[in-house]
Parts: C-alpha cells; sequence; structure tokens
C-alpha cells in the first residue's frame, strides 16, 4: 500500500512541477530522464533503489499525463480562445447575479468534448435551472493556468471557459434528471433551511450544509475568519465525516450496509456541494475506508489520502492549485501524522481521567482534547500556506475550536436531520430548528468575543509578527512531534510571553519615530496609514479584493498596537480606493470620516455613510480647503474642485510632520493636477504618493516640477491598465526621484 504513497506524491510534485514551470517539451524531455532512471533503479537491487524507482515511475507518469491532458483534452478549448461561436450550453447549476446580469456554470462541447464553463449572460439568464440549455453566440475565452487571480480559480476548480453572451440568448427548460438531482436538492435544502431556522441563524445553517455563504454578511464571514473557524463553512472533510459517523452509527457496524447506504450518500452530498477538490478528497478516503473491510484489507490514512490526490490530479492536474485543496490536504496530513500523539499524553492524565468518568462530562472532555488536537496538529504543515495565501494568522483558533468544533459538529448533524423533516412538512421542524438556532447562537457569541480580543488575527506585514510566526510555527512542529516535552505549561507561558514582547516591539516600532508613513500592499488600489505621535490617520480604504483591504489595514493597525483611527479621509469613491470602509468600520474604531462632497453613480457613498452611522463615527463632507493640527505637524486637505470626472473631483491630501510632506492625489489626472497648482502654492515634498497609481495621465511634469519630491510612492498592483505608465515612470525618474512600489517591495512603510 506505501507504494501508492510514493508513487502519488511524485505525481503531485510531477503535476506540479508541469503546471508551475516546465509546460511544453521540457516536460516530456525530463519524463523519458525519468522513464530511464527508473527502469535503471528496478533493474538493480536494493530496497532504497526500488523505492527510487516507484518515484521516478511517478514523476515520470505525472509529468507525460500533464502534457497528454493539455494536448488531447484542452486542445479544442485553447483552440477556441478568443473565438466567437454559437454554442449550446447545457446549465449545470443555479445561476448568480452578476455586475452585468447573471453568470451560470455550464457544460459547453467543442470538437465532441465537453468542457465545463463559466456562461455571462443578462438578467434573463436568472430563470435558469439545472438542465436548461442556452443558445446564444458567445465570445470564448480560455480560463488559463497562469497565476493570477480568477483564472487560477475556474481552471483549479475545472473551469476551462468564459464564455460571455453576445446578442439576445434563446432559453429552453429541460426536463429534470438524475445528474441535475444533486444540485435541485441543495436548493431545496436552502430553501427549506431559510423556512424553518430563524433569520439570524439561516444563513450559517445553509452554509454548513451546502458551501453556500451568501447568507452570512461581511462581518460575520470576518469574524469567523478571525476566530479561525472559517473552514467550518466551507463545506470540507469535516461535513464529509460528520456525515459518514452518522451513516456508521445508524448502520450498526455492518460493513455491507454501510458501503451500500454510505457511498451513494457521500457520493450525492459532494455532488451536491459542488463536488470541491477537499469534499472529493474527503469523500475518497471515505470511500476507501468504507470498502477496504468488504476486501479484507485494511484501512491505511497515509495511503488514502495519496490515493485521493492521485484521484483528483488525474481527472484535473490543475487542481493542485486549489486553496481549499492545499489546505485540506496539509491539514489532514498534520492530523494523520500528529493528532493521536497530542490527544493519548493528555487523555492519559489522572485529572483528565477522572474528569471524564461522568458519561456527559466525559463524552465533552473527549471532545473538546479531540478539537484542540486535530486544530494543534493541523496546523504543522497548513500554517505556512495559510500565512502564503491570506497574508494572516488566526491567534486564538486553537482556543475557538475547542470551544466551537464539537457543537457545530452537531450543529450540522441535527440541521440535516430538521431539514429533511422540514421537506416532509415544514410546521414539524420550526420546534427543532429553534432549539438548534441557540446552538448556533453560541457559536456567533464565542467567534465574535474571541474575534475581538486584541492580536485575535495577525497580518504578516509586520516583521515582528512573521519572526514569531516562524517560532510558533517551530513550536507547533517540536509539540506535534514530542508531545511529552513540549505540552506543558512552560511552553505556553512561553509562547505568551514571547507573544507580549513581539506586541511590545511592535508598538514601539510603529509609535516611537516622530512619523511612520505606510502604503500597504492592497493589490490594484491604495490604502495609507499616516501615523503622527500617537494619532492615526488612514487616507483611502481600498484594492483589488475591496473588503479584503479593510481586514488587512485593521490586521495592520491592531498589529501595531492601534485600535483607533482618529481620522479616515477618501480621496474618491472607487472601489480601489474606498471598496474596504465598510469592512475597515466592523473591525476598527473610526473617529471621523471625511468624504468629497458629491455623488457617486454606484452607491458607495451611500454605503460608507450607513456604515459610518452605525458604528458612530462622525462624518465631514469636504466642500472647502481644511487643515487639520496634529501633533508637531498638519494634516491639510484640498477641497474637490470642478472637474470632468470623478477622479478630478476627490480630495487632495498633504499631510506634514517633522519638516517631512508628503502629497496624496488619489486618481487626480493631468487636467486636475494643474487645477491644484492653479489654486494653490506646494511646499517641497519629501514624498509624492503618485496619482491614479501611476496611468499616463498623471504624475505630470508640472507637478513633478512643483512639487520636486525626492521620493515617489506607487501604490499598484496586478492590473490590465498598463498601470504604471512607463512614461510616467520615465518622467519621475528624470527628477531624480527615487521610485516604489508597493507590486515590487510590498508594503512600504517610512519612518521620520
Amino acid at each position: 500500500m506505501r507504494r501508492l504513497l510514493l508513487f502519488a506524491i511524485s505525481f503531485a510534485l510531477a503535476d506540479i512541477l508541469y503546471v508551475c514551470l516546465l509546460p511544453g517539451r521540457a516536460a516530456v524531455i525530463l519524463a523519458l530522464a525519468c522513464a530511464v532512471l527508473a527502469l535503471t533503479a528496478r533493474l538493480l537491487r536494493g530496497r532504497a533503489l526500488r523505492r527510487a524507482a516507484i518515484c521516478l515511475a511517478g514523476l515520470c507518469a505525472g509529468l507525460l499525463w500533464c502534457a497528454g491532458y493539455r494536448a488531447v483534452y484542452l486542445g479544442p478549448a485553447e483552440r477556441a480562445d478568443g473565438a466567437q461561436r454559437e454554442i449550446a450550453a447545457r446549465v449545470t447549476d443555479y445561476p448568480l447575479a452578476s455586475a452585468y446580469g447573471a453568470s451560470v456554470t455550464a457544460e459547453i462541447t467543442l470538437e465532441d468534448r465537453t468542457y465545463r464553463s463559466v456562461l455571462y449572460l443578462d438578467e434573463a439568464g436568472m430563470a435558469l435551472e439545472p438542465g436548461d440549455t442556452v443558445r446564444v453566440t458567445a465570445a470564448l475565452a480560455l480560463a488559463n493556468g497562469e497565476l493570477n487571480g480568477e483564472s487560477v480559480y475556474y481552471r483549479s476548480r475545472g473551469v476551462w471557459l468564459t464564455a460571455r453572451a453576445r446578442g439576445e440568448a434563446a432559453l429552453e427548460k429541460g426536463t429534470p434528471s438524475l445528474r441535475d438531482a444533486p444540485a435541485r436538492f441543495g436548493r431545496l435544502l436552502k430553501d427549506t433551511a431559510a423556512a424553518v431556522f430563524p433569520a439570524d441563524t439561516s444563513g450559517f445553517v445553509t452554509a454548513l450544509l451546502t458551501g453556500d455563504r451568501s447568507g452570512l454578511s461581511g462581518a460575520q464571514q470576518s469574524r469567523l475568519s478571525d476566530a479561525g473557524v472559517y473552514h467550518t463553512v466551507a463545506v470540507s472533510g469535516m461535513h464529509v465525516s460528520i456525515l459518514l459517523g452518522v451513516i456508521l452509527l445508524l448502520c450498526g457496524g455492518r460493513p455491507r450496509l454501510a458501503s451500500a447506504v454510505g457511498l451513494p450518500a457521500i457520493g450525492f452530498f459532494i455532488l451536491m456541494v459542488g463536488a470541491t477538490p477537499s469534499a472529493v478528497r474527503a469523500g475518497c478516503m471515505m470511500a476507501i475506508l468504507l470498502l477496504a473491510p468488504l476486501f479484507r484489507r485494511e484501512n491505511d490514512p497515509p495511503t488514502s489520502l495519496a490515493a485521493a490526490l492521485l484521484f483528483l490530479l488525474l481527472v484535473n492536474p490543475w487542481s493542485v492549485w486549489d486553496v481549499g485543496l492545499q489546505l485540506s490536504f496539509a491539514s489532514v496530513a498534520g492530523i494523520l501524522l500528529f493528532a493521536g500523539r497530542l490527544y493519548r499524553p493528555v487523555s492519559e492524565k489522572a485529572w483528565f481521567i477522572r474528569a471524564s468518568a461522568l458519561p456527559a462530562a466525559g463524552w465533552l472532555a473527549r471532545a473538546m482534547l479531540a478539537a484542540f488536537s486535530c486544530s494543534v496538529a493541523s496546523m504543522a504543515f497548513s500554517l505556512p500556506l495559510t500565512v502564503w495565501h491570506f497574508g494572516a494568522v488566526s491567534l486564538v483558533a486553537p482556543l475557538a475550536n475547542v470551544l466551537v468544533l464539537w457543537v457545530i459538529s452537531l450543529v450540522f448533524t441535527a440541521s440535516l436531520f430538521v431539514c429533511l423533516l422540514g421537506l416532509a412538512f415544514a410546521p414539524l421542524a420550526l420546534g427543532p430548528a429553534w432549539l438548534i438556532a441557540w446552538l448556533v447562537r453560541y457559536v456567533f457569541a464565542v467567534t465574535d468575543l474571541l474575534s475581538g480580543l486584541p492580536y485575535a488575527a495577525v497580518g504578516t506585514e509586520n516583521p515582528y509578527f512573521l519572526f514569531w510566526f516562524v517560532f510558533f510555527y517551530a513550536c507547533v512542529l517540536a509539540c506535534a512531534a514530542a508531545p511529552k516535552k513540549f505540552l506543558k505549561p512552560a511552553a505556553l507561558v512561553c509562547l505568551a510571553g514571547t507573544l507580549g514582547l513581539t506586541a511590545l516591539l511592535s508598538y514601539l516600532d510603529f509609535h516611537a519615530p516622530d512619523f511612520t508613513f505606510t502604503a500597504l500592499d492592497v493589490g490594484q488600489g491604495q490604502c495609507l496609514v499616516w501615523d503622527v505621535k500617537g494619532r492615526t490617520v488612514m487616507v483611502d480604504c481600498g484594492g483589488s479584493d475591496p473588503p479584503r483591504a479593510g481586514e488587512q489595514a485593521a490586521r495592520f493597525l491592531q498589529a501595531a498596537g492601534e485600535f483607533r483611527v482618529e481620522t479616515l479621509v477618501l480621496t474618491h469613491y472607487d472601489a480601489d480606493h474606498a471598496g474596504g470602509v465598510c469592512r475597515l468600520l466592523e473591525k476598527e474604531r473610526v473617529g471621523t470620516v471625511i468624504l468629497p462632497a458629491y455623488d457617486d453613480e454606484y452607491g458607495v457613498k451611500a454605503q460608507i455613510l450607513a456604515a459610518a452611522a452605525a458604528h458612530g463615527c462622525g462624518v465631514v463632507e469636504l466642500t472647502e480647503d481644511e487643515t487639520l493640527p496634529v501633533s508637531g505637524g498638519s494634516l491639510t486637505l484640498f477641497a474637490p474642485t470642478a472637474g470632468k470626472s470623478e477622479n478630478d473631483s476627490g480630495i487632495c491630501v498633504l499631510a506634514s510632520a517633522a519638516e517631512y510632506d508628503i502629497l496624496i492625489t488619489g486618481d487626480l489626472s493631468e487636467a486636475g493636477e494643474y487645477r491644484l497648482l492653479s489654486l494653490h502654492t506646494l511646499p517641497d515634498t519629501e514624498l509624492l504618493v503618485a496619482g491614479h497609481h501611476g496611468a499616463q495621465d498623471s504624475a505630470s511634469q508640472a507637478l513633478l516640477d512643483a512639487a520636486a519630491p525626492e521620493t515617489v510612492l506607487v501604490s499598484v498592483g496586478e492590473n490590465r491598465y498598463g498601470h504604471p505608465a512607463p512614461e510616467t515612470l520615465a518622467r519621475i525618474r528624470s527628477t531624480g526621484a527615487e521610485i516604489y512600489r508597493t507590486d515590487e517591495c510590498g508594503t512600504v512603510t517610512i519612518r521620520g
């Protein structure tokens, strides 16, 4: 069985090599070299050489499979990239509202090959159901495998094409079939949960049962994430394991009956939640667990995990880039290796045995210890991935999992039965649903409390906490490897003490200088933090993912020991400058929000005003220039002047402290800069934040001559607009100013 483990790991490494580094002929050449080496190693004697032969065979098979997959299966899709064709798309799920109408997952056939695709339609597409057919002329585009944003997300989930309707679409109602049953049943579960559960808990129950998190508010999702239990509402292996546990309990330990019931039930559930890689991984492992006794074989969890990985990569080599899959496999690997080692030393303690004497208390104690052991063990391999993908780590996650994971297991099981009861006769489900709702409220109460603690979740922009994460990770590995030595009160005291020291150093680093000015790396957007003698001012809060930019800003401030923003200035209302404000207000106290005095067409201003009122923030709509005093400096706000675009109707900011002047122009164009210079005399500035992310019509020669900046900072991320423009960079360099870009440098901090 362990031969499969070696082969699968090698296959996965080959998959990663192909997807990231070696597409094309280089992969085939390397595969042939591996084949020759594998044959040579197999002919020689020795256990180590036999293992090497298996690993080399896995590398060869993985490279050849990926190359063949792309050439044979993806060939027609790649040839259709950029084409406009008449298509007949079969709808496989319910549509979602998009910015321009509706988007729906559908199957499109090209050259006798069927591809899972995302079809974009107008509002009429919202009436579609699984099994319907859409006939339309569409612009096709390949969901590329490059490592950027949507393309990786789509391809990692088996979506190979996007299709945008051109002209009117013909919608044909289909006859429901067995293949559409999981999606339709999932919709029935969602509707039933909304009908029988109280409104404040139905969104959580729906997410728990189906993975649809649209019923959870952004604030709820943020608090679950900060508490480290967001994984419970992203359907994964935990849900599949709970479902299997219920089936095994109902089947009374009869293997044949458990297999007959469990295999189709788990398969149906996985299809219902969209066959996410993490759910498929769990399904494969559970299938092996059910089938092993029937074939008189012992279930070997590591081999089952490897088999699940191999199956997923055979179906879709690009699934290796799915974040859920990566975290799922890393977490399960840590649990398989270390959870038992953590559980046993504590469960053997005399005080734990005494606490477990009573049946109810014993069950609860064992459940909480299991949650703690699994939580810490899962971090052994998943923590680096969490830091890499999300740039933040929940420090309260182990405690949160201990307090709520066993409750969530109860809620999942009970909610599933209640919804099935509700499908039969809704009134009978109302009473049990009311009781379960209190368990959900308990989960909310715990996560609200823990996520509100100082340093509950800390971002990795802070170098002090980044070093502490490395130390913490080393402790997790040491504890998991030798729990009897390291799972002691002294170790916890050491962790707490070093965390306190880290927080103190971070606080001093942020507050000790005369001022600090930070441009957060929020992708294509702008989020600036200026702190002068303990008074914190933010200018803009948005980015490529606007809500995430708000969370990132709050975590950055809280990691620096700053839990209040005195003044938040928004230059204008574009999402990449203001889209994260509502999330920031949920997580950080803000004294006053200063806005430009115009109304935007997308309603961003109205959302910000509502959020400010809900959180007790003062609001000022700037109509004339104003200078706000700060300790040792000043904040000058230049009111919007008449412009032909919203970009030119924004606020400009001059921040001065310790004889260091910083000019921020928002998305001001060249014409707007001329207007600013005609109305105001600017001092020589030490730092200019380039307007409009370094667009061609920003940072004009006139502005550069007038402001004479020593340094120019460009807040920019990956974008399709060509920011920063080469012409703009050349103009800046001609003045002798240094250039720092967040897309190249990451978060940039200047101290004075």
